[in-house]
């Protein structure tokens, strides 16, 4: 209680230092600036200058995720563990490790004339927030304030540089030589040639963890020149899933080699590079540690640096050192604000020509009609080496394998399809050759350690087949194609599963046959036959090693027919045997409806579930925790999705599965699952004339 007392104090005076005139406080947006928010929690904000614009854009992050955005900046100042005790300390390491803090205090003074002041702007709403709503907030978070512009650009090298393109979990996975599972997302854009309509159209899917740093939220702005709908994590000024009056684009991960492991070789204290020791640099910190009774202890903290970067594993005599790529180019924010702005291709092609992100595949199209797919990449040019190679651990005793951060591939010699004859591009986290279909993309034409050579996931190839059809499409054709749990794999296995069943199976194993060959071949809340494939895909393993293998392997250039058979089928049926006695046993009938097991559970709701896990293979996604009592709750999957259509105006319909919220007792935090729960979408409110229909309250600066 003393402990907590102490950190109220102290924010008191904090805030009555700030209030007395630290500069933190001094902007204030134009009088008249609004924030609409709607019935789904949705803020659309209308201002008379980019600036207000920016300020009322932080202001309403801070008025729906105050506590996660604040303790989410912390983290990103590498002193979570301080104010939110032990289970922070390994995030403070990491970013403290990767020098995350000091890189963002540079970054600060090397953002643009024009964007500088915006960045401000967003940092004094989330202030001005923070001192008007200071008794609402916890008092670990309450001491957290003023922020700065570098709290905002820390939170974004450690959302895109330390998570995205490379993690604490995928070092461990990499030096264990052991697979991790990526973020995931899918994306299209459909030209007008493929359009029944005659207009361009685009399909955004996050695939998302629903907490935490990946937590997303949805906003419109609107200023002079700004049309932007979309949404982006909690804590950035910008957009990064957006669509406009003119423009549109999406993202999905594309995993490009940008972070580099290197492993040392320790000798006399040291390392050794071209045959010489190096001394290491070492610096020494000291991590204070929040115990349960509220004391501190503090928790000392080495750091050594070589030439290559600062090591991240360090311990006995391993010594591995990380190279992170765009740690030079300080205006990813301003790149995705400069992308928004753009009013057509060309002027869109200009902001992606900064190359200040370092990763996405991006899809885009615009009311002109032009789709683009482009594997966005900030890649170190490099003398040698392979995907695969550049993606394990790299020698570290020659100074011929460490990359200039200064060069990077250049923007015309990324893979990128525009305006195919097609008619579409696609990507779910597959490599760019299968962008479009046939494809067009030569593999041997580009830098072989650009992306993977083969590289098609089961979800690219249900975009495929569901693109693919001559008949042009309607926005009720690519809605109905987004909200789809047909599975991909069932398509690939399942009728030469049944047969191997029927054919070699026990009697347990003809049973659980035929409850398949009477399965929809869908996720959703009614398909009985789910959980058995589900839990087969489990115990068979990544490309079936398990049992044995496929006779047919994946094949890029034949998505809609690969993979296929198995090489042992007698395996097959008794693995289905295993897995259908688990099913009797657990549930007492192998008939299980998917959404009594799958289920959506936030705030007061617990909902029937729908969409597949990823290895399924379906383009609508629901990842699931733990199984407790028969049941698990979704955790990961579709997260922030949009059909837009560049008609005039634009229509678009939207979902934000887990809620626009966190905030403690918010309905919006779970007012959207059920919605998810029917596989329905909500229409994307724009004009002021719908806001207002569906207004709930009014914010006037």
């Amino acid at each position: 209680m003393k402990t907590l007392c102490k950190l109220a104090a102290a924010a008191l005076l904090c805030l009555v230092a700030i209030a007395a005139g630290h500069s933190a406080w001094a902007a204030r947006p134009a009088k008249g600036t609004e924030i609409l928010w709607d019935r789904y929690g949705v803020p659309h904000i209308f201002a008379a200058d980019r600036a207000s614009l920016f300020y009322a854009y932080g202001y309403a992050q801070m008025e729906a995720h105050a506590e996660l955005l604040i303790r989410l900046y912390t983290q990103s100042r590498g002193r979570a563990a301080e104010f939110y005790g032990e289970e922070y300390l390994d995030s403070d390491k990491w970013v403290r490790v990767n020098g995350i803090p000091e890189r963002a205090k540079t970054w600060a003074t090397q953002q643009s004339p024009e964007f500088a002041p915006l960045l401000a702007a967003f940092v004094d709403g989330l202030n001005a927030w923070g001192k008007e709503h200071a008794d609402s907030l916890s008092p670990a978070a309450r001491v957290q304030f003023p922020f700065r512009p570098e709290d905002v650009l820390a939170h974004g090298l450690r959302v895109i540089h330390y998570d995205w393109l490379v993690s604490a979990a995928q070092v461990d996975a990499r030096v264990r030589h052991a697979g991790i599972d990526m973020h995931g997302s899918n994306e299209w854009a459909i030209a007008p040639s493929h359009s029944a309509n005659g207009h361009a159209m685009l399909m955004s899917n996050s695939h998302l963890q629903w907490n935490d740093i990946h937590t997303y939220f949805e906003v419109q702005l609107t200023a002079p020149g700004v049309t932007s709908y979309g949404a982006v994590w909690v804590g950035i000024p910008v957009l990064r899933q957006c669509f406009t009056d003119y423009v549109g684009w999406t993202q999905t991960t594309n995993n490009p080699d940008g972070a580099s492991l290197y492993r040392l070789t320790l000798k006399d204290g040291g390392y050794l590079l071209d045959g010489t020791v190096h001394p290491f640099e070492v610096t020494k910190q000291v991590i204070k540690v929040r115990q349960k009774d509220g004391s501190l202890r503090d928790e000392p903290f080495s750091i050594r640096r070589s030439v290559h970067g600062p090591l991240v594993v360090d311990h006995g005599d391993t010594a591995i050192a990380l190279r992170v790529t765009a740690l030079d180019r300080p205006r990813w924010f301003e790149q995705f604000w400069k992308m928004g702005l753009a009013h057509n291709f060309e002027e869109f092609q200009a902001a992606l020509r900064m190359q200040q992100l370092p990763l996405f595949n991006t899809a885009y199209a615009d009311r002109d009609g032009h789709i683009m797919y482009l594997y966005n990449a900030a890649v170190p040019i490099r003398a040698q080496g392979d995907y695969a190679f550049w993606g394990g651990i790299v020698p570290g005793d020659t100074s011929a394998l460490i990359w200039d951060p200064a060069k990077i591939v250049p923007y015309d010699r990324l893979p990128k399809v525009i305006d195919p004859p097609s008619g579409w591009v696609q990507n779910s986290n597959d490599a760019p050759w299968t962008s479009a279909y046939p494809m067009l993309l030569d593999f041997s034409r580009f830098a072989p350690y650009l992306a993977p050579q083969v590289s098609i996931t089961t979800r690219a190839q249900r975009g495929i087949r569901t693109l693919s059809p001559a008949k042009k499409m309607t926005f009720e054709d690519v809605k109905a194609g987004k909200l789809s749990t047909h599975v991909e794999t069932a398509d690939q296995y399942l009728d030469d599963l049944v047969a191997a069943a029927r054919k070699e199976g026990t009697d347990r194993a003809k049973r659980a046959a035929d409850v398949l060959a009477a399965w929809d071949r869908a996720a959703d809340n009614e398909s009985d036959g789910t959980l058995i494939f589900y839990r087969f895909l489990l115990g068979a393993g990544p490309d079936f090693s398990s049992i044995g293998g496929t006779v047919v392997p994946f094949d890029d250039h034949r998505p809609l027919d690969t993979p296929r058979g198995f090489k042992d089928p007698a395996k097959a049926a008794a693995l289905l045997d295993t897995v259908a006695a688990d099913v009797e046993k657990q549930y007492g009938s192998l008939h299980v409806k998917w959404g009594d097991v799958a289920r959506l559970r936030r705030g007061k709701s617990d909902l029937p579930g729908n969409g597949a896990p990823s290895l399924m293979g379906a383009i609508r996604t629901l990842d699931l925790g733990p199984f407790v009592d028969g049941k698990a709750e979704g955790v990961h999957g579709d997260t922030f999705f949009a059909v837009v259509e560049f008609s005039t105006p634009i229509h678009a319909e939207a979902l934000l599965g887990y809620g626009n919220w966190s905030k403690a007792g918010s309905k919006h935090i779970d007012d959207q699952l059920p919605l998810f729960s029917k596989k329905q979408m909500r229409p994307v409110w724009k004009t002021r004339a719908d806001i207002e229909a569906n207004l709930e309250s009014r914010k006037i600066f």
